[in-house]
This record gives structure tokens, sequence and C-alpha cells, in this order.
């Protein structure tokens, strides 16, 4: 016998589509705005890993990939790709010599200080009318639901 709270949540959207979907028009509505922005020239799931690499100031391959839930092979095309672009480096980890660290380069920083301001913008738009409450209160939601989730990873 299911919950009154499984029972609620199986007869509305919430079970999982909404989410998803909200989160699918989300990546395409930021993706339309930096086309907007041919110069940029980097799609959002680069702009994650400059978000990340920007927060961290140097990162290995792997630790990109588990941040940004993307297997090692998709990480390693998008370091090619941004590293031809003049985005990223890599260099030898000098504690372990198997390790390639990934940095942002001066021309990535500035791409994704511009990219930033996009973003802000956005999500300004996007939360529109939602109270600073009710953010803390769905991130703290999301952080429980991600977390309930790494237990089958």
């Amino acid at each position: 016998m299911t919950s009154t709270l499984e029972n609620r949540f199986l007869k509305t959207e919430f079970s999982g589509f909404r989410l998803e979907k909200t989160v699918k028009l989300m990546k395409l509505t930021l993706s339309r705005l930096f086309n907007q922005h041919p110069e940029l020239d980097t799609t959002v799931d680069q702009w994650v890993i400059m978000y990340l690499l920007n927060k961290k100031g140097s990162m290995t391959q792997h630790d990109i990939a588990e941040q940004a839930l993307k297997d090692a092979p998709t990480v390693t095309r998008m370091m090619d790709l941004m590293e031809s672009k003049g985005l990223v480096i890599r260099e030898q980890d000098p504690l372990d010599k198997r390790r390639l660290l990934v940095q942002l380069t001066r021309n990535g920083l500035e791409k994704f200080k511009k990219m930033q301001a996009i973003v802000t913008s956005f999500r300004a738009e996007a939360y529109k009318g939602i109270d600073e409450t009710q953010v803390i209160q769905l991130d703290n939601t999301l952080n429980k639901i991600f977390n309930n989730l790494t237990k089958f990873h």
C-alpha cells in the first residue's frame, strides 16, 4: 500500500515530469540566449564546465565529469573543443603525472563573465514572482531529491 504522500505525487505532474520539463526548458532557453551572442560560441554544457572551473580554479577531468554529471569520454571531447577555442588549458598535475588539471584561460574567464551576466539576467526572469524564502525552500527540496538519488550511483 502506498503512502498518502506517494499517492499525492502520483496524482500530480510533480512525479518528475514537471521537474524534467522545467529543466529542459531552462536549458533550451539559456541555449537560445547564448546563441543570440555568436561571439560567445559556447554551449550551456560548456558554460557549466566554465562555472565549475571558475569556482574551483583547476580540476581534473574526472572531477569535472563527476560534478557535471557527464561521462568521461564526453568530458574529454568537450575539453578538446574548449581547448581548441582557447577557453581552457590542460596541464599535467605536478603531484600525479597520470592526471591532467584543467583551468580556464584568460579568454575563458572573460567569456565566462559575459555568460554569467546572461545567466544572472535569465535566472532573475525565470524566478520572477518567487520570493527569497521560496527560492531557498526550492533549493533545499531539490538538494534532498538529488541526495536521495545519489544512492543509485
